[in-house]
């Protein structure tokens, strides 16, 4: 698999398709930092976390519906937003079409661009933001997050059996 940027092509390494219990409904990206492992580890649910350096440890591909949690880069700068190792991720179409939702941590330090990445993933993909938390959250995010993850899936459940419902009538 190859990523073009800047007129370049690089080589990303094999990608590793995600089955069954291994393909989970969240999905996270987290930096070096681990703010956001922290965050999603809180949760307590089961994730998988979008590898840091994808052209040496390969990607994943997901095999059931997902929400996203992705920090924002960039520093204030709407350009570099999303970590490129999300872009990559998204980039390929099987991920792209069971993304549901993102969930966007930031730092109000970036002013207008606080937790920026989640409306442009939203944009793109064309799937609700469901929440926003600053850098490591605090305990009520956590436990927003959680209620809400609970309350989504099971609307999202309830939508495909009625959609599974229409196509058997």
């Amino acid at each position: 698999m190859s990523e073009r940027r800047e007129g370049r092509t690089r080589s990303v390494a094999e990608v590793r398709v995600l089955e069954g219990q291994d393909s989970p409904d969240l999905v996270f990206f987290s930096s070096v930092s681990e703010n956001t492992l922290r965050f999603v580890e809180k949760l307590e649910r089961p994730a998988v976390r979008i590898p840091l350096r994808p052209r040496t440890e390969g990607m994943i591909r997901v095999t059931r519906p997902y929400v996203l949690v992705v920090p924002t880069y960039g520093g204030g700068a709407q350009a570099g937003a999303v970590p490129r190792q999300v872009i990559t991720f998204l980039n390929d179409p099987a991920n792209r079409a069971l993304i549901r939702g993102v969930i966007t941590a930031g730092n109000t330090n970036f002013g207008e661009h606080y937790c920026i990445a989640g409306p442009i993933i939203s944009a793109k993909c064309k799937v609700p933001e469901l929440y926003r938390f600053e850098l490591l959250g605090t305990n009520r995010d956590v436990a927003r997050v959680k209620a809400g993850l609970d309350e989504f899936w099971a609307r999202q459940n309830t939508l495909e059996a009625e959609a599974n419902e229409e196509d058997v009538a």
